[in-house]
């Protein structure tokens, strides 16, 4: 027991607030700090620390045991007053979301090491060279290679592509960022408006704009990177996000019973238990890409809609028809919202690279 918390050392006024107390008070009724007299020493200040960490351990482990064994659950009870039992909803949910993006930062640096691995040659070996090269631009030298090898390895004399050939063959809209970055790279020392006008594009800002960004695009694999960078940004989206998606909750299980934010702490939760597997599926993905990618899509099809049916179910205390309903209401709804948000993402992807 600390030591501070013993009755010899209350006193007759809170040295926080100055409000007068009792000497049976063990805190201040006005501002809750503990009522001691007792000047800090380093065991107590060690107690301290311990039985502040271990309080919160023991709501973070309340929190986490509930989401998992039952949905919805801890969003009433915070609701209904049980706070004390459970850690503060908002603020797990942002810590969460910094595990969340450190991890995926991670599983990234590991992957790109791999992969540099698995995709290094040997600038000695005249074959290697000559296979990865055939379709390359000429080099003056090997030093020269080994620098630009990466660059140059996806880069052949079809991957270019003009306005008109684009508007023809109708390969697709990403197209016209590789075509730009390969431009890039096999004539470096174009301006951007040169670059246009041999391509066959109006000379606009617009142009300008997607010319410029192309160029920091790492491969022609311009997909996989906006998804890549998309992924990583996924937190903080989903952070900004979860106001509109709460209101999409609030127009489907609309009652009075219930205010925003209380729907706000449903969403909350929710999307904690999922940014919680995400953190699992990646941390696998750190020894098996293979097992963390079939966890990531037998979750998405069946375990992720079971376990919102049930935090749906759990949390609004509706029969089980009327949550099925609303369960089947919600799917195009978020589907509408998705489609909206995917496209302002990749608005904002391309503008924000």
């Amino acid at each position: 027991m600390i030591q501070r918390k013993f009755k010899q050392y209350r006193g007759y006024e809170c040295l926080n607030c100055e409000t007068p107390l009792d000497s049976s008070e063990k805190y201040c009724h006005h501002c809750g700090q503990l009522n001691s007299t007792k000047r800090l020493t380093i065991s107590d200040f060690i107690e301290e620390f311990l039985s502040n960490f271990y309080a919160y351990d023991s709501r973070l482990r309340n929190s986490i045991v509930s989401m998992f064994t039952k949905p919805g659950v801890l969003a009433k009870e915070f609701n209904e007053g049980k706070r004390q039992k459970y850690a503060n909803p908002f603020r797990l949910f942002l810590s969460v979301s910094i595990l969340l993006f450190l991890t995926i930062s991670l599983a990234e640096k590991f992957s790109d090491s791999q992969s540099k691995n698995n995709n290094t040659v040997n600038i000695n070996n005249p074959k290697e060279i000559a296979a990865v090269g055939q379709d390359s631009l000429a080099f003056s030298n090997a030093s020269q290679l080994k620098n630009e090898l990466k660059e140059y390895k996806n880069l052949n004399k079809d991957s270019i592509y003009t306005k008109e050939e684009l508007d023809k063959s109708s390969i697709g809209f990403y197209y016209k960022f590789s075509s730009f970055r390969n431009f890039h790279i096999k004539y470096p020392n174009k301006t951007t408006t040169q670059a246009l006008k041999e391509l066959g594009y109006d000379d606009t800002q617009l142009n300008h704009f997607l010319y410029n960004k192309s160029i920091l695009f790492k491969t022609n694999n311009i997909k996989n990177e906006l998804a890549e960078y998309f992924y990583q940004k996924l937190p903080f989206l989903i952070f900004l996000s979860l106001p509109i998606i709460t209101i999409i909750f609030w127009m489907v299980f609309y009652s009075k019973k219930i205010n925003y934010t209380e729907h706000l702490i449903f969403s909350y939760t929710f999307f904690t238990f999922l940014f919680i597997c995400l953190i699992l599926f990646n941390s696998i993905a750190l020894f098996s890409e293979t097992i963390s990618e079939f966890l990531i899509a037998i979750s998405t099809l069946f375990i992720f809609p079971y376990y919102l049916y049930r935090s749906l179910r759990n949390f609004y205390q509706q029969n089980r028809w009327k949550t099925v309903l609303k369960f089947i209401i919600l799917n195009p709804l978020f589907g509408i919202f998705l489609l909206i948000s995917s496209l302002i993402m990749i608005f904002l992807g391309i503008l924000l690279f």
